[in-house]
């Protein structure tokens, strides 16, 4: 576990703000929905329905032995000398002028280092965390939680050495060690561990967490196991049992992914109770090329969809080509050790043998051109790169992409040439692929055209992003990545691909495109929200849902509303399940004023900053809310705290600013304020047009111009944007200047007369 300021926000995709935060796949078919268990299915096991690995392994000796050399087995184990590989004889490790001691007490294993209020403290290990390339320890504290230490062990160099060595991560930072972020219960036991329970207790604010077994055991990838072992005890053979007892993850290659996807995606949490073989987006929603929080985009992938931030390898496979003709995990890696068959370049030509394009076969220097055996003739390198997590860790790329180094030319993504050539630039590498493969080769659709023109603020980002959405060849993750980038926009247009993709096959386009629908008026977005409460994935219709909470109920028919009110109940399953986390009280807060209850939305918001003070989503929340109610003083200051933790954070000075602009005596410092908003939020243009209204309303009239154009650059296509700049153009009798833009706003209402009026009073004034 790893995550960098950057991406502080994002780790939990369960929040939703009012400012639409929203915070951290197929066979061969067309539909990836093909495997696993249906949504009514979506009960917990009982823990005694486990029945743990020593009882597998008295039938399956070789499968067990295989497993104890995986990383699984040792993925969580209380300390002793066969488990513990980090040096604990009096070593110290500095970080920052923190001096961390490990030592022994008895036999125990003690660690000194700053706790929450900045002072030193001794504390016992519960738990190794994880056996290589670094080991991790865990402390467990009086309330029952456990928390990860950030300074780890090297196992190859060893060595200690700090998570974050280029931060300084002081104890009221959000990612220092003893706060949420930081927490084994939600952050990580649901992967290290087999059929976890997370037990917290909001009352009294502890934790009971219990799981069958400590470790990744057989059961977390084959289900439980309790009727296979009673089948089998009674010797009467397999007649009566399906596939023995077990869930059948083999039935599809989507099964098996997302039975593994589970722990190996970053993704948000949707519905608990997950077991092998359940529908992967009943019960999380994975991170995709786009991030889903439109105004808060810390992307983890590079515009071509390469891994860039920590993503566990599900999101960049279910890009590839091999994902697409049915290639499972297990057959590149041996399910019990989890190692690769064998780790070289024989995995790869045992399917890809010479054809017309390559007659010589693919593992030669006529296809790789690099001298056979050395490290540039890997499929890998080229094909899978490498890069480093928590400071040592080498994670593949599973893409598995053409290496694209004219992509690096055009767009500043990174190439698998570059990494070892780091004596030659990106165009040097892309002339050499051309001259050797000539101009004309496959290239890949993740449309990273698109999504650079997304996060550059070109203006023909909306038409690629479109395109992006249409193509049928491009990965299901990429099309969801669009579509949520497509939330920047307002047309009709970006509407109309919404609403098209709320009949996509493919489960993670639909939710996007659900959450597309939020930004139109309830009265519009109402009707096709209700239908999509019948969607089969839960992720789609709880997301559905959400939106609809602020729908009155005199909308909806009654049979409407009693289904409305059965999603909602799962929706808020959701976050009841994770009352540790201040996201959850958020999105409790958020829900409570969708349905007109601000009493109840002040509590959740409260109780948020009461799980983590550094929480500045729920600070935002309920500013907005006093503002509300009058208590602007209040407001302001849970604003001023949100900047101190988030000091650049654009959405933080914007609200201020509009705070600060309500009292009229405070509208020079309001505009300093959403200055600097502007300046950190530079894709906002919500922010361009009140930073332009404040500039108005003190009579700087070049400011405001230049602020409107700016924010109609980022969306050429806001009527009120337009509307705005034309009237202030025409109120200082700039007749040329407006007549653009009076054309563009008359040629998006053709049938507006007011809008036609005004136009043709700008044209009888213009000298144009």
């Amino acid at each position: 576990m790893n995550l960098s300021k950057k991406s502080i926000l994002f780790i939990s995709l369960g929040a939703y703000a009012l400012i639409s935060f929203f915070i951290f796949s197929c066979s061969k078919s067309s539909d990836e929905e093909t495997g696993g268990s249906t949504s009514a299915d979506l009960g917990d096991y009982r823990l005694d329905e486990y029945v743990g690995a020593s009882t597998c392994a008295e039938c399956h000796a070789e499968a067990h032995s295989k497993w104890e050399e995986s990383h699984h087995y040792h993925a969580m184990e209380v300390p002793s000398p066969e488990t513990v590989r980090a040096d604990f004889n009096n070593t110290e490790f500095v970080n920052y002028g923190v001096t961390t001691k490990f030592f022994m007490k008895g036999e125990k294993y003690m660690v000194e280092t700053n706790n929450q209020q900045g002072e030193m403290e001794i504390f016992e290990i519960a738990y190794t965390f994880g056996w290589e390339p670094l080991q991790q320890f865990l402390v467990k504290f009086p309330d029952g939680r456990m928390q990860v230490l950030p300074t780890c062990w090297d196992v190859e160099k060893k060595e200690w050495y700090h998570l974050y060595p280029d931060e300084e991560i002081a104890h009221d930072d959000p990612l220092f060690w003893t706060r949420s972020m930081q927490n084994w219960d939600h952050m990580c036991a649901d992967c290290h561990s087999t059929n976890l329970r997370k037990k917290f207790d909001d009352s009294t604010q502890t934790f009971a967490t219990a799981y069958s077994e400590i470790n990744v055991a057989c059961e977390s990838c084959h289900g439980p196991g309790r009727d296979h072992v009673e089948f089998a005890k009674a010797g009467t053979g397999w007649g009566g049992l399906d596939n023995f007892g077990f869930v059948d993850v083999n039935s599809t290659n989507i099964a098996q992914i997302e039975t593994c996807a589970k722990c190996h995606a970053r993704r948000g949490f949707v519905h608990p109770g997950h077991h092998a073989g359940s529908k992967f987006l009943d019960h999380f929603l994975p991170e995709v090329t786009q991030p889903w929080s439109p105004d808060m985009s810390v992307p983890t992938y590079h515009v071509d969809g390469q891994i860039d931030d920590e993503v566990y390898v599900y999101g960049s496979y279910i890009q590839s080509k091999m994902f697409h003709q049915g290639v499972k995990c297990v057959d590149c890696h041996d399910p019990h050790t989890v190692k690769l068959h064998t780790p070289t370049n024989q995995l790869c030509t045992r399917c890809h043998i010479p054809n017309e394009q390559n007659p010589t076969g693919f593992d030669t220097p006529d296809h790789h051109f690099h001298q056979s055996g050395t490290k540039g003739a890997q499929c890998v390198e080229c094909h899978m790169p490498e890069k480093t997590y928590m400071g040592i860790d080498d994670r593949r790329d599973h893409s598995i992409r053409i290496p694209r180094p004219d992509l690096s030319v055009k767009h500043g993504s990174p190439n698998a040439c570059n990494r070892c050539h780091i004596d030659k630039d990106a165009k040097w590498a892309a002339d050499a692929i051309e001259e050797r493969k000539g101009s004309e080769r496959p290239t890949e659709v993740r449309h990273p055209d698109a999504f650079h023109s997304f996060r550059t603020g070109k203006p023909d980002a909306e038409e690629l992003l479109i395109a992006a959405c249409k193509d049928p060849h491009s990965p299901a993750f990429t099309r969801a990545g669009a579509m949520l980038a497509l939330r920047r926009f307002v047309s009709d247009a970006s509407f109309d691909e919404a609403r098209r993709n709320l009949d996509s096959n493919q489960s993670v386009i639909r939710v996007a495109a659900v959450s597309k629908l939020e930004d139109l008026p309830v009265d519009q977005s109402h009707a096709p929200l209700v239908r999509m409460l019948h969607d089969p994935i839960l992720s789609v219709r709880t997301e559905a849902a959400r939106i609809l909470s602020r729908s009155p109920p005199t909308l909806f028919g009654s049979e409407d509303l009693r289904l409305f009110r059965k999603v909602f109940r799962e929706l808020k399953q959701r976050y009841t399940h994770n009352l540790d986390r201040p996201e959850s009280h958020l999105s409790l807060g958020i829900l409570a004023e969708n349905q007109g209850d601000p009493i109840l939305a002040e509590e959740h918001y409260r109780s948020a900053i009461k799980r983590e003070s550094t929480f500045v989503p729920a600070r935002m929340n309920l500013a907005t809310l006093l503002s509300r109610r009058g208590r602007n003083h209040e407001a302001e200051k849970l604003l001023r705290e949100a900047i101190r933790y988030q000091p650049t954070w654009g959405q933080a000075y914007y609200s201020l600013g509009l705070l600060l602009a309500e009292d009229r005596s405070r509208l020079t410092e309001a505009t300093q304020i959403l200055e600097r908003a502007a300046s950190y939020a530079t894709d906002n243009p919500r922010i361009l047009q009140n930073l332009a209204i404040a500039y108005w309303q003190q009579d700087k009239i070049d400011p405001a111009i230049s602020s409107f154009k700016q924010a109609l650059k980022i969306s050429p296509d806001n009527l009120e944007l337009l509307q705005n700049l034309v009237q202030l153009l025409m109120q200082r009798q700039k007749w040329d200047a407006a007549l653009p833009y009076a054309r563009h706003m008359a040629g998006l209402l053709p049938g507006n007369i007011q809008v036609k009026e005004i136009l043709a009073y700008i044209e009888r004034n213009s000298t144009r």
